[in-house]
């Protein structure tokens, strides 16, 4: 299908429910859940990063979906202000390397979403960035 056509319908999909009032342009779609946060995310400028500031911590997680295309690489790394943060990358349709500034997705699907999920016990305040690679 054509890229363009697949950005427009996930805007469209994602325009279902009220988003969440938020000065970052990449989310399209943000949902609370009882224990989870999701958030949809489309990296379109390589030159703007898409930048998370949150807090997670118990059974609580963070969720961020990157809505990639074939050929897509992008730069994930997160900074734990306070507390102990990490994350994992879940879905298919990528390859993952390690990088001495994060972890290297590159998409080899035609498209998929890239799941990071956030997460930290007790707590933690942290900042995720995702940078798209040209």
């Amino acid at each position: 299908m054509n890229k363009w056509f697949l950005i427009i319908f996930a805007m469209l999909f994602t325009g279902l429910t009220t988003p969440v009032a938020s000065s970052e342009k990449q989310i399209l779609r943000h949902i609370e859940a009882l224990s989870r946060d999701h958030y949809y995310v489309h990296i379109d400028d390589p030159q703007i990063p898409f930048q998370a500031r949150s807090i997670v911590g118990g059974e609580h997680e963070n969720e961020y979906r990157i809505l990639g295309f074939q050929g897509d690489k992008y730069i994930i790394y997160i900074e734990s202000i306070e507390g102990e943060a990490g994350y994992s990358l879940r879905g298919a349709g990528y390859e993952r390397q390690r990088g001495e500034l994060g972890d290297i997705v590159t998409v080899t699907d035609l498209h998929t979403w890239v799941s990071i999920g956030v997460s930290a016990h007790p707590y933690a305040e942290y900042v995720l960035t995702v940078k798209k690679n040209e």
